[in-house]
C-alpha cells in the first residue's frame, strides 16, 4: 500500500462561512469527495454557497472516510452529518407541509 497516497487523501474538508449582519458569522464543514481543492471548492460554490459566502478548501480527507460515508465522486456530505436543504422554488400559495408530499 502507497503511504503517500494515504496521506493526501481523495477528497477535501471545505468550509462556508456565511457573514451574519447581527452576532457572528456561521461556518459549516462539507467533506466533498474531488481529490483537486479548486474543484472542491467550485463543486461547493454552485451547489451551496450562497454569493457573500467565503468558501475554502481547508485539508484533505482520507478515501476510507468517504468511502465509509457513502460519499461518492464528485458529491458531498455536511462534515456534522446533518442534512442540507437544496433552494425550492415554492409558490407562495403551497403549504411547507405539502412541499415534500408532491409528485
Amino acid at each position: 500500500m502507497d503511504v503517500a497516497s494515504q496521506v493526501m487523501g481523495a477528497g477535501c474538508l471545505v468550509t462556508v462561512r456565511t457573514p451574519s449582519l447581527v452576532g457572528e458569522a456561521v461556518t459549516v464543514g462539507y467533506l466533498v469527495a474531488e481529490l483537486d481543492a479548486d474543484r472542491a471548492v467550485r463543486i461547493i460554490e454552485r451547489n451551496i454557497a450562497k454569493a457573500t459566502d467565503r468558501v475554502v478548501a481547508v485539508s484533505r480527507v482520507s478515501e476510507e472516510l468517504l468511502d465509509v460515508l457513502g460519499v461518492r465522486p464528485g458529491s458531498f456530505m455536511r462534515a456534522d452529518g446533518r442534512s442540507f436543504e437544496r433552494p425550492t422554488f415554492e409558490t407562495p400559495a403551497m403549504d411547507r407541509k405539502d412541499q415534500h408530499s408532491r409528485v
